[in-house]
């Protein structure tokens, strides 16, 4: 406890914030863990939360060490800390920049709905969040026609694309105006085989992604490799369990930059 004394009270209040910024990053995870979300966002949230309050903890102590190595060890891994935060912060203002992409006024691009999880009892939330703002688009564009693009997983009855096609029409879009794209099992896949129906339509490789808005940096990068000219509408992901997608996303775009 005396080193604890030892140390300046500029540190002692950059320890506090250190671990009550902690607790708060956990705390963000833990909706989406009581509706069993478990994905790398999720891992890795309550990981960096940890981290930030061991952090915390150990300021006091490692910042007045006697022994000078161990005062460089953690002031290195504060270092790298701090590095992966600018790190993410940027992938995170990317994120948001491809979020707020907008189409023009009275575009004629085609709009294209990626998929998402179908359940027994119809489109998941985030696809309907998806499904809500592509009904809002072609609804004020009665002359946009849309693509929906998303195969049949294993623990899917149906295809998204169906499932898509299925609550759109239901509502009203005229079915002339959609396409399934039901092949797909990624990202990738969906603008990939979508690109060839419209090749096969004669339609040029203007569209509108229509997709969650963590998504949309990810899937523009891919899209524009492919040699589209994309804008984008952003659906509302659940407050619930943009935390773990967000930072999940981190990862994906991570790897899309190491391996394209």
């Amino acid at each position: 406890m005396r080193l604890y004394k030892d140390c300046s009270n500029a540190v002692k209040v950059i320890s506090l914030i250190f671990i009550i910024c902690g607790i708060i990053f956990i705390s963000l995870f833990i909706p989406a863990t009581f509706i069993r979300v478990w994905n790398t966002g999720t891992y890795f949230g309550y990981a960096i939360g940890i981290l930030t309050i061991a952090l915390g903890i150990l300021m006091p102590v490692a910042i007045t060490h006697r022994k000078r190595a161990v005062r460089y060890i953690y002031r290195g891994g504060l270092i790298v800390y701090a590095l992966l935060g600018i790190y993410a912060v940027t992938l995170s203002g990317f994120m948001l920049f491809s979020m707020n992409n907008a189409p023009e006024k009275d575009s004629q691009r085609t709009v294209i709905v990626l998929g998402c999880q179908v359940k027994k009892s119809g489109p998941s939330l985030m696809l309907t969040k998806r499904l809500e703002k592509a009904y809002a688009y072609l609804t004020q564009n009665p002359d946009a026609i849309c693509i929906v693009s998303g195969g049949k997983g294993d623990d899917e009855h149906i295809s998204e694309a169906q499932a898509m096609y299925d609550w759109l029409t239901e509502k009203g879009i005229d079915k002339g105006r959609i396409t399934k794209e039901d092949r797909s099992t990624s990202t990738m896949e969906n603008l990939r085989f979508t690109k060839e129906i419209l090749e096969q339509k004669g339609r040029n490789t203007e569209v509108i992604l229509v997709t969650d808005g963590f998504h949309q940096c990810r899937a523009s990068l891919q899209a524009r490799s492919l040699g589209y000219d994309t804008r984008n509408l952003s659906s509302d992901t659940p407050w619930f369990l943009l935390p773990s997608y967000w930072v999940r996303e981190w990862f994906a775009l991570s790897y899309e930059f190491v391996f394209g």
